[in-house]
């Protein structure tokens, strides 16, 4: 039996959560210049994520398909009687603080990228918020990843 087995969704969830991270981790760094700046945009087929607009629409389509997954996972979580092994997603309160942050800071990027007027201070410290929790929310994962063996996968 394998983990999959006992998760709803099986590997077919499984595999598109950690592509939907490793799409959001990607498009979130593209909307920095880092993707121009170091050649990745002049790689063949990639001429597209040069472009702020195209990779911001990207990460704000993924990030709703994150956010669809997570609330179908939540919604299930609370139908089922006694504790799910999931075999993907956040499994403590640590990974859904974390991401209830990177949604909090999101939605206040999104709205200074429609043209909403923020003070500058406040936006750099939100920025940091959200890179912050972003990068907080990696390393908890990998951590996570190296340590599976010794903690219970149920949550």
């Amino acid at each position: 039996m394998s983990k999959y087995d006992y998760s709803p969704g099986g590997r077919t969830f499984y595999w598109v959560y950690y592509l939907t991270l490793v799409v959001i981790a990607f498009s979130g760094m593209g909307q920095m210049p880092i993707l121009k700046r170091y050649y990745i945009a002049d790689l063949p087929l990639m001429t597209w994520s040069a472009n702020f607009y195209t990779v911001a629409w990207l990460h704000y389509l993924v990030v709703a398909l994150l956010l669809a997954l997570l609330a179908w996972r939540f919604t299930l979580n609370s139908r089922i009687p006694g504790k799910v092994a999931w075999a993907w997603g956040p499994r403590s309160w640590w990974g859904w603080t974390l991401l209830a942050i990177l949604f909090c800071s999101g939605v206040i990027k999104v709205f200074k990228n429609l043209g909403v007027y923020f003070p500058p201070s406040f936006l750099v410290v939100n920025d940091l918020i959200h890179i912050g929790s972003t990068m907080a929310f990696m390393i908890s994962g990998l951590v996570r990843l190296f340590l599976k063996g010794k903690q219970p996968a149920i949550g």
